[in-house]
């Protein structure tokens, strides 16, 4: 879906410069980031209230993942 914002000169310059380091391939994909980011501060504050972390998460389901991934293919690797 395509979408149009205005910018600052500044924040597109700012785009422009991501893109042109080749840390980005396009303007979209540094927006694309930039929500991203927005979110995982928004859910990391919304856990952080109610007592959560999300590091602690990821980690509980990392070992969950790796304990799975054990079962299904214990005795064929």
């Amino acid at each position: 879906m395509n979408i149009s914002i205005e910018l600052t000169p500044e924040l597109l310059d700012y785009i422009e410069n991501q893109v042109k380091k080749g840390r980005y391939k396009s303007r979209s994909e540094v927006v694309r980031e930039a929500i991203r980011m927005m979110i995982k501060e928004d859910l990391e504050r919304l856990l952080e209230e109610k007592g959560l972390d999300l590091s602690k998460l990821e980690e509980g389901r990392e070992k969950v993942s790796g304990v799975l991934i054990e079962k299904m293919f214990k005795g064929k690797l």
